[in-house]
């Protein structure tokens, strides 16, 4: 029997509605592509590389934000393995960020027909040398990356109150993060430099969900957005959230915006850095891009 090209790497335990009606549909999907379950947090790295070795020309991300950082990072860490694969992507997390950039829809059902009848699109790669317990290690994201405030919530979710309540797990962490004094941050690039309580970076417009912080990045042009937040305290903050909702970032007290392609952020030692929502490391942190290094599957027409 021929083996499928496509190879769909899915965590079995997944809980919620979404993974539900999802797993309810791999029967009917077996027959077009090869079921790869994770096994433990960190798994789809190594299951999505094996695949590249194994053949594989389409590999497929099914779940969030996290599960899609870990496969395209197992991609990346395989000999060419960017050039050979396209990563297709079912969106089953809580947010699932870079789905919503790309426009693959959040219907798991209807983002298969995307990963079958789709696309190829090539975006941009931002690399993250982080510092570790052990030492420097790299990690690649797709969507967007933090140090301050936001890395601080995202290392201090509870998972099983995530579980429970979703999105909101997040406003709780956040607000108990804004009650420790905030950072004083640098960040360095060629030509430049800016200072700040808290930094994000940007790969595409979206942050956090449906939310411009943003608004002029673009996925494939070679550039990442460097969003500054000058002074941090409950206040800007809902300020600047409202500003957000409202589609007026620009409105968020003192934010500055910069784009470059490579450059540095420091501070105090043990300051936490997220990548597409998942904590990686600390400062300082290096960050690089690799222009159009990633193939994704898109709906026809994005």
């Amino acid at each position: 029997m021929r083996q499928p090209s496509i190879a769909l790497i899915f965590n079995p335990a997944a809980r919620g509605e979404k993974a539900r009606r999802f797993r309810e549909s791999l029967n009917q999907m077996q027959d077009e592509c090869t079921l790869l379950e994770t096994t433990a947090p960190g798994s789809a790295t190594s299951l999505a590389a094996q695949a590249i070795r194994d053949g594989y020309k389409t590999i497929v991300a099914s779940g969030g934000d996290g599960t899609v950082n870990e496969v395209v990072s197992g991609l990346a860490k395989e000999r060419e393995g960017l050039g050979q694969v396209q990563l297709g992507i079912l969106p089953l997390g809580t947010m699932n960020v870079f789905a919503r950039e790309l426009g693959i829809p959040l219907s798991a059902k209807r983002a298969w027909k995307t990963v079958l009848h789709g696309q190829t699109r090539a975006v941009d790669l931002p690399l993250a040398k982080v510092q570790m317990d052990d030492g420097q290690a790299e990690r690649c994201f797709v969507q967007m990356a933090g140090a301050g405030l936001d890395a601080d919530a995202v290392g201090g979710v509870s998972i099983a109150l995530k579980k429970k309540i979703g999105p909101l797990a997040y406003l709780f962490s956040t607000l108990t993060a804004l009650k420790s004094k905030p950072p004083k941050l640098t960040a360095k690039w060629d030509g430049g430099s800016a200072t700040g309580e808290w930094m994000c970076v940007g790969n595409g417009r979206f942050f956090g969900g449906p939310v411009v912080l943003f608004p002029d990045a673009k996925l494939n042009d070679g550039r990442l957005d460097l969003c500054v937040f000058p002074r941090i305290n409950p206040g800007s903050v809902s300020r600047g959230v409202t500003s957000m909702v409202l589609g007026q970032i620009r409105d968020w007290p003192g934010a500055e915006h910069y784009r470059v392609s490579e450059f540095t952020i420091d501070g105090p030692a043990g300051t936490r850095v997220q990548a597409d929502g998942d904590f990686i490391g600390t400062l300082p942190v290096t960050i690089t891009l690799r222009p159009r290094a990633l193939k994704v599957i898109v709906p026809s027409g994005k």
